[in-house]
């Protein structure tokens, strides 16, 4: 919910940012117009343009056109056609560009183009005023620049702590269920509308609570950490490693045939159960396995998964059972 409300003010921000360029664009043209500065006309009209497209597609449908970069191609060469025609009063251009830019782009994209476009109007203005004078104005430029740019950044840095905070559990790093359950939504819609294959893997420690009662709950804890690292070391970067709730985890792995995820499951099995955790405490785990299916909903998915982990740990735990409308009964000995 937070992260979709920043979302949603950085794209109103540019929206505004973009309407107001749109217009102001638009009325700096008519003003050269009237003065008969046709080359300053035309671009200040190319600019309007683009802020009044930019501005169209994020009021339809948020989208944020080329991620903002097709400023690059209009705005700076604007700026500095005007400095270059008027240095005396175009040098205050370079302020309202370089702070354009760090609103309207990511910050690597705005760092970049904000030092190109400082350094042409540097050579721009540099013989057209007094040394004091120059002295003043690069040093304001730089300023506004370095401000700008730590601003950038240490939004950035907030969105990214917020953006950890929101989406993955404090003490396993895995992701959490609130994201579990939007990424399972996004697979599933994935496979009803372009075919893509995906399997759901849900497993949880067996007798995790026994590790709890007899080595306390700090000692609980380290255990978790350390089965997240098993896991993530062997799982892609571009499968999903959930916390589920408690001692049970889930794996979204998309792209991936049933038997290959069958094969990865017991593999993670064996891998914990010969991991050596502290205090000499031996750990299994127990899963269930089930292939995406356009012909069921999520819920349904999931029930899937959770009946074929269920029936792992019927089974005698430290097994992964698959659930296959044609093949209810499958083991982790059946791949040996």
């Amino acid at each position: 919910m937070i992260l979709e409300e920043i979302s949603n003010y950085k794209r109103t921000l540019r929206l505004y940012i973009n309407g107001v360029g749109c217009i102001g664009a638009f009325t700096f043209a008519a003003v050269q117009l009237s003065t008969s500065y046709t080359q300053m006309f035309l671009l200040s009209m190319i600019c309007g343009v683009y802020f009044g497209i930019v501005s169209f597609f994020l009021f339809k449908d948020g989208r944020y056109l080329w991620k903002g970069r097709g400023i690059l191609a209009v705005l700076p060469t604007t700026l500095l056609f005007a400095i270059y025609s008027n240095p005396e009063f175009g040098v205050y251009w370079v302020y309202v560009g370089i702070v354009t830019l760090f609103l309207m782009l990511e910050l690597i994209d705005a760092a970049v183009s904000s030092l190109v476009f400082t350094g042409a109007a540097f050579f721009l203005v540099s013989g057209h005023f007094e040394t004091d004078v120059l002295f003043r104005i690069y040093s304001t430029v730089i300023l506004v620049g370095a401000f700008s740019f730590c601003f950038s950044y240490l939004i950035d840095r907030l969105l990214d702590t917020l953006n950890a905070t929101a989406t993955h559990d404090p003490l396993t790093k895995a992701l959490n269920r609130h994201t579990f359950h939007k990424s399972i939504n996004a697979a599933l819609e994935d496979h009803q509308r372009y075919q893509v294959i995906g399997v759901l893997f849900l497993f949880d420690l067996d007798h995790f609570k026994k590790i709890n009662d007899e080595h306390g709950h700090i000692t609980g804890d380290k255990v978790l950490r350390d089965v997240s690292k098993i896991v993530k070391n062997r799982i892609r970067e571009t499968d999903q490693f959930f916390r589920y709730g408690g001692e049970e985890f889930a794996i979204l792995l998309r792209h991936t045939p049933l038997q290959n995820a069958a094969f990865l499951a017991d593999d993670i099995r064996a891998r914990i159960e010969e991991y050596a955790f502290t205090d000499g405490i031996r750990v299994t785990i127990s899963g269930g396995i089930s292939e995406v299916d356009s012909s069921i909903g999520v819920n349904t998915w999931i029930e899937r998964t959770d009946t074929a982990l269920y029936e792992a740990k019927s089974s005698g735990r430290n097994n992964i059972k698959i659930h296959i409308p044609a093949l209810e009964n499958w083991s982790s000995e059946a791949i040996a």
